[in-house]
């Protein structure tokens, strides 16, 4: 049921669970829908493959800025000015996009989408643990969940046949519909859920101070963030080597990228019951080494014989590996101190926006004409993933034996 506001105003009216689906989901589909289309930007605007590479990059960077700041501003100003104006701030990017004259304009603009985006992405979050008691959050967090992982699924495929029949610009009137769409609605549908506060920065700094100096907490947010980075450098060098080696059409992309798509959907649906027979550690374990294993499988095939099956097969493996590996791997990084969760979480997400846009980046400095510089990459991705997965296995030697400390040794087990 819902619960009352801070200082004892009347509980606000719940927002529809469609509604915060839609407001969480927006930015994934926003990063996801481009990506077939890099191949005609970097025709269209006569620009290098590098140069296109930083319309994915400083997305991923938007992101992950805004999942630090956009939490403690809602606390401070409320959830739902704040989410009007990253909605605001996304829709302008949007638009930005559609009428983009150059590359530069149009890397903006994707900077500005991410940047607004991202506000559903941690406040939809937020405002179900404001309205919800623990039953219904639970059920409303699942709902939004499952609408985030179709979102990144099926927003390739439309966005590689709006590029193929309309060009990359109709990409953006989808999205500027849409968004323009939730923003309306957000300010029709949506009240104030959660009473403004002062905000203890300082404490805030001191909780990423105490999670950076924590073996565990690192462990297990460099293994995710690793992971994310492998993928991620995968979906920025798919579309080029699609288009350039196999001359294949932005469509090809569209329909193979369900694969992994379909393999992380798996892989998260295998966590429940896997974790109850091999406990949640040895599965975060066990998921990041079947990822190392297809890693070996997509070097072995693209250098041998390249084929759009051997770039998304191996990858639709990996992507079962990260379905069973991503979920225990924050549950444990938001265990190490449960007091601060909220700090953990933004955290993690920071950390996994940050190295998967470094990872992009270092993929647009490497050659492009043969598949050489994304199995460098995504092997040594998945490689650093795994030996930071292994350290998880140990436990943390540490000073006293905290709380906290015991808390994520109790999990281990």
């Amino acid at each position: 049921m819902p619960v009352a506001l801070a200082g004892g105003r009347a509980s606000p009216r719940a927002p529809p669970i469609a509604l915060l689906a839609l407001v969480t989901a927006i930015a994934p589909a926003a990063l996801h829908m481009l990506v077939p289309a890099f191949p005609l930007l970097a025709a269209d605007f006569d620009a290098a493959p590098a140069d296109v590479q930083l319309v994915l990059t400083l997305f991923l960077t938007g992101i992950a800025t805004g999942q630090l700041v956009y939490g403690p501003v809602s606390d401070r100003f409320g959830r739902r000015p704040v989410l009007l104006a990253g909605l605001a701030l996304f829709l302008v990017g949007t638009v930005l996009c559609g009428v983009a004259w150059s590359l530069p304009a149009l890397i903006v603009g994707r900077t500005l989408q991410a940047l607004g985006g991202c506000a559903g992405m941690v406040l939809g979050r937020a405002i179900v643990r404001d309205v919800y008691d623990r039953e219904r959050s639970a059920s409303a967090l699942a709902t939004i969940m499952m609408v985030m992982s179709l979102a990144p699924s099926l927003s390739p495929a439309i966005g590689a046949y709006l590029a193929e029949w309309g060009g990359w610009r109709a990409d953006f009137v989808l999205l500027g519909m849409v968004g323009a769409a939730v923003l309306i609605l957000t300010a029709l549908k949506f009240e104030e859920t959660h009473a403004p506060a002062p905000v203890n920065l300082v404490g805030m700094i001191g909780s990423f101070i105490l999670l950076l100096r924590s073996p565990a907490f690192l462990s297990v947010a460099f293994a995710t963030a690793f992971t994310s980075a492998s993928w991620f450098t995968f979906l920025a060098a798919a579309p080029y080597l699609l288009a350039e080696l196999l001359h294949e059409p932005p469509s090809t992309y569209g329909l193979m990228i369900l694969l992994p798509m379909a393999g992380y959907i798996l892989g998260n649906a295998g966590v429940v019951r896997l974790s109850a027979v091999l406990g949640s550690v040895r599965l975060f374990v066990l998921g990041l080494a079947l990822s190392l294993a297809s890693g070996v499988m997509l070097a072995l095939w693209c250098l041998g014989d390249l084929t759009s099956w051997a770039l998304f097969v191996p990858m639709a493996i990996s992507s079962v590996g990260n379905g069973m590996s991503q979920p225990p791997g924050v549950a444990a990084g938001l265990s190490v101190y449960p007091r601060i969760a909220g700090s953990a979480s933004g955290l993690l997400g920071f950390m996994q926006m940050t190295v998967a846009a470094l990872g992009t980046l270092l993929l647009g400095l490497l050659p492009r004409n043969s598949a050489v510089s994304m199995v460098a990459v995504v092997g040594t991705s998945l490689t650093l993933a795994f030996l930071c997965g292994l350290l998880t296995l140990r436990r943390p030697v540490e000073g006293p034996r905290s709380a906290a400390t015991a808390q994520f040794s109790d999990y281990k087990t």
